[in-house]
């Protein structure tokens, strides 16, 4: 599962620096950050770009309903013939269909790499996941998983069920439009390396480790979809920036059982993923990921 997002760390469009983003979400947040501009026109500024992206949230969140009045459903029965790059003007030019064709794209993708990666690596069997299910809870409840209710504004993975489930308005369009196509990339890829912890012999036993071994999977799979040569410039920023985001409250224990892990933390994770593949994220290695934790 994922953190509780706050609002995605907005990247308003490729064209502008990946610091400008960085930037504008520090000064909504408060962080310190040294720079030149002055503060109140940083703020002005960053109010602006948000504001402009709520409003683009709010327009796709209503052609969403417009182009499918169902409240929930499942993705990826139907995956494309063809891989294509994951590549859309998610800020301005929001089109569902578009949109789930994305998200079917990168649930084949998903399949396709953990059915030679599972084997190949951990010498494990792999099945697909049974179900991949968008909900809109301001409508009807998602999908239950046990006795646990779907959350609203995340996704997350049933072992019970062996499914994948995200709240579609309240998360994965808004990170669709405000972070980009792979942000929302990220959400599934995340939720994927979930259920392939569960296909494997160790499961780790601290909840952030858990956490941090699904982020460094969807840096495997990030990798392998580079060197398929399916992203473009930017994608990467986006995926990151979507990591970053769903860090936790800043004083969060490591052993909270809902500690997703730090900025830092999630980002290296996911970065271990990319530069060494998925057999460097199994075990976790905790000592190196985890600020504070001592074998």
């Amino acid at each position: 599962m994922l953190a509780s997002p706050e609002v995605p760390v907005p990247v308003p469009s490729r064209s502008r620096p990946l610091v400008l983003a960085v930037a504008a979400a520090l000064a909504l947040t408060g962080c310190g950050v040294e720079t030149s501009i002055d503060d109140g026109a940083l703020r002005t500024g960053a109010r602006e770009i948000v504001d402009d992206l709520q409003s683009a949230i709010d327009r796709a969140r209503e052609r969403a309903q417009e182009q499918n009045a169902d409240e929930s459903g499942d993705l990826g029965e139907d995956p494309p013939a063809q891989t294509q790059a994951i590549r859309t003007d998610t800020n301005t030019a929001f089109e569902y269909e578009q949109y789930q064709a994305t998200l079917e794209g990168v649930i084949a993708s998903l399949d396709a790499f953990w059915a030679e990666e599972l084997p190949a690596a951990f010498g494990a069997a792999y099945t697909r996941p049974s179900r991949f299910v968008y909900y809109r809870p301001e409508h009807e409840p998602g999908p239950r998983c046990g006795e646990e209710e779907a959350p609203a504004q995340n996704a997350f993975y049933c072992p019970a069920g062996d499914f994948i489930a995200w709240d579609e308005t309240g998360l994965m369009i808004p990170y669709y439009v405000s972070s980009g196509d792979f942000a929302a990339a990220f959400v599934l890829a995340h939720e994927y390396g979930h259920a392939m912890q569960v296909r494997l012999p160790q499961q780790e036993q601290l909840g952030v480790l858990r956490e941090l071994q699904a982020d460094c999977f969807a840096g495997a799979w990030a990798r392998d979809v580079q060197e398929q040569g399916f992203l473009e410039a930017g994608d990467l920023d986006e995926a990151t920036l979507a990591v970053f985001s769903g860090r936790d409250v800043p004083g969060t224990p490591f052993t909270d059982p809902r500690a997703h892990g730090t900025g830092f933390e999630r980002t290296r994770a996911f970065a271990d993923g990319y530069e060494g593949g998925a057999a460097t994220c199994y075990p976790a290695p905790a000592e190196e990921w985890v600020v504070g934790v001592q074998q």
